[in-house]
């Protein structure tokens, strides 16, 4: 069944929302560096995020915010090529090795977002498994190799299978993109429909099915089944979890900007997050 959510309303700074690209070599996909609104003269910190905060992280003043998948976020810092004030990520255990705290603020589903204008959307909106399943339909994820959700939508897909509903295939032909262009490119009509965090498609204001809570990741309560799949990447092996956000200040200058992107419950609701009761919570990093 497909979700009707309030339309998010993107808030402008007086002097205009500015976004610029970056190409980086050996990086997959496209950076953006935005400034966000400003309160003051002072030097901006350095914000490091993962692709799927960036429209939240420009809504929170006082720094100039670089995105790119989480895992890919990590390694910038772990190799020395970035060198952040602070660092948010959509996986607490990327922390590791970087920081021994993370503060969590937020957390998230997976859904499958689609194109309300795709000739298939109807039958994805009624039945997402045998929709994506209809020849012709374009599927997009991202790079395992390079974000949490990507790999996410790997373990998603297994767990389905294990409840009998074959759909690790349905991943087969899919077309991969970066987590900062795959909503351009779905709202640009090139894919049918994607894989994507719930506050996404609520940023972007496009249609979404929930997938069963067995499999999107959004309850702590299922953290044992979640656990059942796994992914080797070639640095790591990751195990399904809840979706959890962790942001960590790096320096002084992060501090105040990781503060305000925590604390503000209701600006992260009002962008798709869901913030439990007891978040923003201090977590100790292995």
């Amino acid at each position: 069944m497909m979700s009707n959510r309030r339309r998010f309303l993107r808030r402008v700074a007086a002097g205009g929302l500015t976004v610029g690209t970056l190409g980086t070599v050996g990086l997959q996909g496209v950076e953006y560096v935005t400034g966000g609104p400003r309160e003051s003269q002072t030097t901006p910190a350095r914000a490091l995020v993962a692709g799927s905060l960036l429209v939240l992280a420009d809504d929170v003043a006082g720094a100039d915010v670089e995105a790119h998948g989480s895992l890919t976020a990590r390694n910038l810092v772990v190799d020395g090529a970035r060198d952040p004030d602070v660092l948010a990520l959509a996986d607490p255990d990327l922390f590791s090795g970087i920081t021994a705290e993370t503060t969590l603020f937020a957390t998230n589903a997976l859904v499958l977002a689609y194109d309300p204008e795709s000739r298939y959307a109807d039958a994805i909106a009624d039945d997402w498994a045998t929709g994506l399943a209809r020849e012709g339909v374009r599927v997009g994820q991202t790079d395992p190799k390079a974000d949490p959700l990507g790999y996410r939508t790997v373990l998603a897909m297994r767990l389905a299978d294990d409840r009998g509903l074959a759909a690790a295939e349905l991943l087969d032909d899919s077309l991969v993109f970066p987590e900062t262009a795959l909503m351009r490119t779905l709202e640009a009509g090139k894919i049918d429909a994607a894989f994507v965090y719930e506050n996404m498609a609520v940023e972007h204001d496009l249609p979404f099915v929930d997938l069963p809570p067995a499999i999107d990741f959004s309850d702590p309560a299922r953290v044992d089944t979640y656990a059942t799949v796994s992914l080797d990447l070639p640095d790591r092996t990751v195990r399904g979890a809840p979706i959890r956000y962790g942001v960590t200040a790096l320096t002084d200058a992060g501090a105040a900007w990781a503060d305000s992107l925590a604390t503000d419950r209701d600006r992260l609701r009002d962008h798709g997050f869901t913030v439990p009761d007891d978040y923003p919570l201090v977590q100790s990093i292995e």
